[in-house]
């Protein structure tokens, strides 16, 4: 195939190719075309295949022009795309197509293709590790967890006092109007019928409002009282109601105390321990395990950021575009659900469009280099890893594994099954490789849910 290819650089990701083919390579095609048109021929009056080629090519003009033409135009396409190096993301726009028999063939193609860039260094990233340290207070309260797990909350025929569970029904207004013209999404602040509530004579560790349920200490059940609180100024969970003043109408419901099991071999055997002692060595044993897992969790988030953090090159057009229009969709979501109105988002909509297109950028560079890696690695996921996971899903949901690839089949989901567990391999990669610095780990103040709960799932024998 004599193919001239000519590469026009329209863009870091948008390239175009005109090709041109001389007319003997395109004779040649449709030579060879109508033999094949010919052997399969069942004319009438001829045997199959032993039609005269004449009457071949005018039977089948219009079938063995069409083969032709989309033979030559992949042909030439995916010629032009390897010895130019090219990856394409989406398929091609092509244009401009002159061609028939006897004649040049020539054409253009646009297309978008994956990032050329040089990929940073991926080993040896810097990270912190916190030292596993399990103190006897960590077991004390690992312990307490699992007897406040095996609580029973029994019925109180007396006043509320500090630490109860209570049911109340109420209304709440401010200036005598609803809270809900304040905040068209905090019905459930506004109106209630036997919500539960744990009593805080500590006002600020309310766990509703704050100094809501100190006020309901010393009544007792069927009494109804008025409570007045101010919202406090940082209130995440109805924005619109922040420092305002309401008033509630509170009608007490049941009031129960909650009872701790007692401590002892009987408790310990329940979670299968022969003792007390073989208990604490157990939650011991398991508070080291979570310890080690989200210290080892926090070394790979640590090692994909700072390598993120590195990453500098231009991505894909439309694919950005597609990243971030899904990005502005999720973060509307979240603001909606956060009380904002559609005025709000709307002021807001320069702010979340910056946003979203940082975040898609990022995205996207994060997704072709740890491609790259991965090939470079020559990383794999096996068919057995996805299996494995899709039956794990299907057991959490309580379905037939079976139904459940079927219906990830139908809606295309098996390929991100595969490219989430080959981003974690690379990620696995990229925190073996670290360097670490082991550190002391987080005191009680600095400590956040997310990055150091050590909360004791326990499930399994002591014994």
């Amino acid at each position: 195939m004599n193919l001239k290819v000519e590469l026009i650089d329209l863009g870091p990701c948008k390239k175009q190719l005109r090709f041109e083919l001389p007319a003997a390579d395109v004779d040649a095609a449709f030579a060879t075309t109508a033999k094949q048109f010919q052997k399969q021929a069942n004319l009438s009056g001829y045997r199959k295949g032993k039609a005269p080629m004449a009457k071949v090519q005018a039977e089948f003009a219009s079938q063995i022009e069409k083969r032709v033409r989309e033979q030559l135009l992949n042909d030439c396409y995916r010629k032009g795309i390897e010895d130019n190096n090219l990856k394409p993301i989406l398929e091609p726009d092509v244009e401009e197509i002159d061609f028939k028999e006897g004649v040049d063939l020539k054409f253009i193609t646009t297309v978008e293709t994956e990032p050329s860039f040089e990929l940073p260094d991926y080993k040896g990233l810097p990270a912190e590790r916190p030292k596993v340290v399990i103190t006897e207070q960590n077991v004390d309260d690992a312990i307490e967890r699992l007897r406040d797990g095996r609580a029973e909350y029994q019925d109180q025929d007396r006043a509320v006092k500090d630490g109860d569970y209570v049911n109340v029904s109420f209304t709440a207004t401010s200036d005598g109007k609803p809270l809900t013209e304040f905040a068209p999404t905090a019905r459930g602040m506004s109106e209630q019928k036997n919500m539960p509530l744990h009593v805080h004579a500590d006002g600020e560790h309310d766990h509703f409002i704050p100094s809501f349920t100190q006020q309901l200490i010393g009544a007792k059940k069927e009494d109804q009282l008025t409570v007045k609180v101010t919202f406090p100024d940082e209130f995440n969970a109805q924005p619109k109601l922040q420092g305002i003043k309401a008033t509630y109408e509170v009608t007490v419901g049941q009031v129960k105390e909650k009872v701790l099991p007692k401590l002892d071999d009987e408790f310990a055997k329940s979670w299968e321990a022969e003792s007390v002692e073989k208990l604490r060595e157990g939650v011991r044993d398991d508070l080291e395990a979570n310890q080690k897992g989200d210290a080892n969790r926090l070394v790979r988030m640590q090692a994909q950021k700072a390598y993120a953090e590195k990453l500098d090159f231009d991505v894909p057009e439309s694919v950005q575009q597609q990243e971030m229009h899904g990005a502005v969709n999720n973060m509307v979501r979240s603001r909606r659900s956060a009380g904002e109105t559609e005025e709000d988002i709307e002021k807001a909509k320069d702010q979340i469009t910056a946003e979203a297109n940082a975040a898609a950028i990022d995205n996207l560079r994060w997704f072709f280099a740890q491609k790259r890696i991965a090939e470079e690695e020559k990383l794999e996921v096996g068919r057995d890893e996805v299996i494995q996971v899709i039956a794990m899903q299907a057991q959490q949901m309580g379905k037939d594994p079976q139904k459940h690839i079927k219906e990830l089949a139908d809606n295309n989901q098996i390929g991100h099954i595969q490219n989430r567990l080959l981003e974690e391999k690379v990620i696995d990669l990229m925190a073996e490789h670290a360097t670490i610095t082991d550190v002391e780990p987080p005191t009680e103040e600095e400590c956040t849910d997310k990055d150091c709960d050590q909360d004791h799932s326990h499930g399994h024998s002591h014994g």
